[in-house]
């Protein structure tokens, strides 16, 4: 089957780029490689951490602990199932506003993993082997990222995981260190941290965050230590090794070790490496010129 423009990936960029083709009056198929449209914003990244911060937020009271005092909760025992309920909800509800815009617009959806068979020819692997032949005049990549994991990280999904492990199946440590004081690790962090979780917080780089004014930056430092969080800047892992009880141990480069129930690696994310064939990979990219975007976007 024949499309002016298939899209590899169902996240922001490519949901957009789709939509706008089908305004346009071309032939849209957008392939995703998860059983539900949406990408990473959706599924593990941007709205699942908004939902899980208020989420938090709500459950343990925090705003109106300055009120009515520190120990002031909306639920006494938050448990992994209270976070859990929330964010299905909030995700199905995303997810059936994407799938309807998709239909809305004439936009077709196939689940499964793309793979390049020429210029203008992919092949769709779905969930159960069966493979599809599509034919695309152009082809849009926007598969997105995943989280950085080093190989020397023992990631086992429940005790060690990245941004997007947690996310998964949300459940709330007894401890928890945090590898990373970047966007995502501090929001993690903190969310746990108003669960009342005992905190560490390990970076390497100094100063941290350094696109955002210091002022800002000092002063959120001083609230994280205010609230009993444990900062380890300037401590790089070297290792993660295991307890007696199992729990994972953070070797410091210094020395110092970090114990906890739970590790986040939240070292940053990056693309999703994709392979193209040889004939592609020797082509020249192209961009939009700027009134090429301003057509687009009007």
């Amino acid at each position: 089957m024949r499309y002016e423009l298939i899209v590899i990936g169902s996240g922001p960029a490519g949901r957009r780029a789709a939509i706008q083709a089908a305004k346009l009056g071309r032939s849209v198929l957008v392939v995703e490689n998860r059983y539900r449209v949406g990408g990473v914003s959706v599924h593990t990244g941007t709205i699942p951490s908004k939902t899980l911060r208020e989420t938090v937020l709500n459950l343990t009271g925090w705003r109106e602990r300055g009120f009515y005092g520190r120990a002031y909760r909306v639920k006494k025992h938050i448990e992994g199932q209270d976070l859990n309920a929330r964010l299905k909800m909030t995700l199905e509800h995303e997810i059936d506003v994407l799938e309807h815009q998709f239909t809305r617009n004439g936009v077709r959806t196939i689940e499964g993993a793309a793979q390049f068979r020429g210029p203008h020819e992919i092949s769709v692997t779905c969930p159960k082997g069966d493979v599809h032949l599509f034919e695309g005049e152009r082809t849009l990549i926007a598969c997105g990222t995943i989280p950085h994991r080093p190989s020397s990280i023992p990631f086992n999904g429940s005790t060690i995981l990245d941004s997007d492990d947690i996310i998964s199946e949300p459940r709330v440590p007894r401890s928890l260190t945090v590898v990373g004081a970047g966007v995502i690790g501090i929001e993690y962090a903190t969310i746990f941290s108003a669960l009342d979780v005992p905190v560490t917080l390990i970076e390497p780089r100094m100063p941290m965050l350094d696109f955002m004014d210091r002022e800002i930056v000092e002063h959120m430092i001083y609230l994280m230590r205010e609230r009993g969080m444990a900062l380890r800047l300037q401590g790089e892992v070297e290792k993660v090794e295991f307890a007696a009880n199992g729990y994972p141990v953070c070797v410091l480069k210094d020395g110092r070790q970090v114990t906890s129930e739970m590790v986040l690696f939240a070292a940053g994310r990056m693309g999703l490496a994709t392979k193209l064939p040889p004939q592609l990979g020797q082509m020249p990219l192209r961009t939009l010129s700027p009134q090429s975007r301003q057509n687009v976007h009007s």
